[in-house]
């Protein structure tokens, strides 16, 4: 990979992290959260559904725009409404004004992908971009990471809004490296223009926009509450709970990074969501029988998670960059189905630990998990999208 490959993979996955981070933080600092304005776990869960339901109306519209503003300008914008998503949240005083942060912060959310994968596509050599599109998803789970380790320590010293002072603040800074991104698009091969996208999308697109919604509703649970219920079931403190959430992006970033490298080397995008959605459910499984007395079940499971359901979006996104000329839109398809199982899924799994408590809700996500890798495995006659071959000139 060139210098300047490198340097713009790398913004993506930081573009990428910081328009997750204080979403993630949120999740991290629950207990406080509940214990200054006295939130249910319901509410916890419609935070979170204001949060990604805004993701699932722009990323659509987004989509499209990044395909005719370009990645620079679309890269931007989701820096700044990532920024000015941090400082709100920051501010607030009421769990009103946290929900309008997480509104902000919703747009960035459903920014992101369209915008880094529109970039990816336009200034990325074919053969380098799974690589790339495993940087950039990474980001994802570097945010995870980021918010599982350091929200608790800042929280501890300086209170929880420190954290999102900070996260803004790196927001704002990464518009300073937005010179590495093209500032108009390239032409495509064959003298297409990636500015004249094709009317419809394949099929395959639906399907894993599909599997998006579904994995997005077990994520919108499942990572929502995964720190309460290492607190709660299994009587880890805010800060073990955190390092909990910490490590399931932690194991991710290289596995996000392994999957790009092996699909630019001809693995099958399909095989592998299929193969994410059933050990993902394995994985919910494994953390419902985690106990006080068998702690080390929620380490295996949320390990397993990590390469999981923490790791599919790689192989999504790069299914939708390789529409090339379409990656904005198809992308935009994509993490509307995506954040609009998150919006749905927080909320339902939260109503679901209120009433019942913790193990029946792993069990439900671990159904729908391996509901969506039917899903996605299901085989149209259409050529095979998810493949490196360029089937659109076919």
């Amino acid at each position: 990979m060139d210098s300047l490959t490198l340097r713009l993979s790398l913004l993506m996955l930081a573009t990428m992290a910081v328009s997750t981070v204080p979403f993630f933080a949120l999740a991290v600092v629950a207990s406080e959260l509940q214990d200054e304005f006295g939130v249910s776990k319901f509410e916890l869960g419609v935070l979170a559904a204001v949060n990604t339901g805004v993701g699932a109306l722009i990323a659509p519209q987004f989509g499209k725009m990044a395909d005719s503003i370009g990645g620079r300008n679309s890269v931007g914008l989701t820096l700044v409404f990532s920024g000015a998503s941090a400082v709100i949240l920051a501010l607030g005083s009421s769990f009103a004004m946290l929900l309008v942060g997480a509104a902000v912060g919703g747009v960035a959310q459903g920014a992101g992908n369209p915008a880094t994968n529109k970039a990816i596509s336009v200034a990325v050599k074919e053969a380098k971009r799974g690589v790339s599109t495993g940087i950039k998803q990474s980001g994802v789970q570097a945010g995870v990471a980021v918010a599982g380790f350091t929200t608790p320590l800042m929280s501890a010293s300086f209170g929880w809004r420190s954290a999102m002072w900070v996260y803004g603040i790196a927001a704002f800074a990464l518009l300073l490296g937005l010179g590495v991104v093209p500032g108009k698009e390239v032409e495509a091969p064959e003298g297409r223009s990636d500015a004249s996208p094709q009317r419809k999308l394949p099929m395959f697109v639906t399907q894993v926009a599909v599997f998006g919604l579904l994995m997005g509703f077990v994520g919108g649970g499942f990572g929502r509450f995964l720190p309460l219920f290492a607190e709660e079931s299994v009587g880890f403190s805010i800060e073990r709970a955190g390092l909990v959430f910490a490590v399931q992006g932690l194991v991710a970033v290289p596995s996000r990074l392994l999957t790009g490298v092996a699909l630019d080397r001809g693995a099958s995008a399909r095989t592998m969501m299929v193969g994410m959605g059933v050990l993902g459910s394995v994985s919910l499984l494994i953390v419902a029988a985690a106990t006080e007395s068998r702690p080390s079940l929620l380490w295996i499971g949320t390990i397993l998670a990590g390469l999981t359901l923490g790791t599919w979006n790689t192989a999504a996104n790069l299914s939708m960059v390789r529409m090339k000329e379409n990656a904005g839109r198809a992308t935009g398809r994509l993490m509307a189905g995506f954040f609009l199982g998150l919006t749905i899924g927080g909320p339902v799994v939260g109503w679901s630990i209120d009433q019942f408590s913790y193990t029946p809700a792993w069990l439900a996500s671990a159904v729908v998990a391996a509901t969506g890798a039917a899903v996605v495995g299901w085989r149209s006659k259409e050529p095979a999208f998810e493949t490196p071959v360029d089937t659109l000139k076919k």
